[in-house]
């Protein structure tokens, strides 16, 4: 059970991490409202699904979510920094920013993270799953803490546009996510399947694009900001798509192709934004235009698909390299 479900999970993560990638690339606003209504809730909500309580303490657990997400987040902004710095130095002779500017952003002090902005994810995800760590090792009162996010949550669902030190007017909303991703593994909602059949999907499907497009007005949502239109609509909405979509890769099950990018789903994310670097100039060379809005569905699937070639080589070359290191280590032992 457990491999069948990490199998299917790999997939999600890799198809999912696709479609934010294509949604980033100059997609158009219908295809932003499909994208953005479920996607980054959809992260969260396996990130809580893949949630296993260990007995394990407080400060390992800190350093060891630390390791995993806040030491990627520096490393990602430091080459971030580097790069976008770099080239604005050589093509205008001044920073992408002001100093002040940059410091803020780099230690993500205001709400934004600076250029590469899906870096906000790792410190929201970090403080979730600390604080999903503390609630997990409550004795009582648990519901008072979900009614208290379910409450900041909604207040800060309010105040649209709104973005403070390291995110926390999202970290509310995102716990929840988390936290019913850890409930429907315990309840056993993925794995029923009853809801499984293509006409429940199909209808599923039909229902979440009424919410998205209709319900809630169509709203390109946006996370991290909290412009997400009625909160509670887009909850309805996210998790309509997130099951419908989980159902979907369940369906699809073992694909070597996404799980390669599902694995490596982190990199994906802390990159991607370089090839909007790389376009931007091209097209500029190409049209003499300045690549801005959004542009045809076959515009931007053939640039999502063309740095997803690219990923797919380095992820095969670097596997290439571990397997000759491995059997050279082997081979070493045999010998030895």
């Amino acid at each position: 059970m457990t491999t069948k479900r990490m199998e299917w999970m790999d997939t999600a993560k890799g198809i999912g991490i696709f479609l934010v990638v294509w949604g980033h690339f100059y997609a158009s606003d219908t295809l932003k409202i499909v994208i953005y209504g479920f996607h980054m809730p959809l992260f969260l909500f396996l990130s809580g699904y893949l949630y296993k309580q260990k007995d394990i303490r407080f400060l390992p657990f800190l350093r060891k979510k630390s390791k995993h997400l806040l030491v990627p987040f520096f490393l990602f902004q430091t080459v971030t920094f580097l790069v976008v710095n770099g080239l604005s130095l050589v093509a205008s002779h001044k920073l992408y920013e002001s100093q002040t500017a940059l410091l803020i952003h780099f230690f993500y002090l205001d709400g934004d993270v600076g250029f590469n902005t899906p870096l906000w994810f790792l410190v929201v995800l970090f403080f979730v799953e600390i604080l999903f760590y503390l609630f997990m090792r409550l004795k009582k009162g648990k519901w008072l803490v979900i009614i208290l996010f379910c409450a900041l949550a909604l207040l800060f669902s309010e105040q649209e546009g709104m973005r403070i030190f390291l995110g926390f007017q999202i970290v509310p909303l995102s716990w929840l996510f988390y936290y019913l991703g850890f409930k429907c593994k315990v309840w056993g909602v993925m794995i029923n399947k009853r809801w499984h059949t293509w006409y429940v999907l199909f209808a599923m499907s039909l229902i979440y694009f009424l919410v998205v497009f209709y319900l809630n007005n169509a709203q390109i949502a946006g996370f991290r900001s909290n412009n997400i239109g009625n909160l509670f609509i887009f909850t309805i909405g996210s998790l309509l798509g997130i099951y419908t979509f989980c159902i979907l890769c369940q369906k699809i099950g073992k694909s070597a192709l996404w799980s390669i990018f599902g694995r490596h789903s982190m990199i994906i994310m802390g990159t991607h934004y370089f090839f909007l670097i790389l376009f931007a100039n091209v097209w500029k060379i190409v049209t003499n235009e300045t690549l801005t809005g959004d542009y045809p569905i076959w515009i931007t699937l053939s640039m999502t698909i063309f740095a997803f070639s690219v990923y797919y080589a380095y992820f095969q070359w670097q596997n290439i390299i571990f397997n000759k290191q491995k059997r050279g280590v082997l081979k070493s032992d045999e010998q030895n």
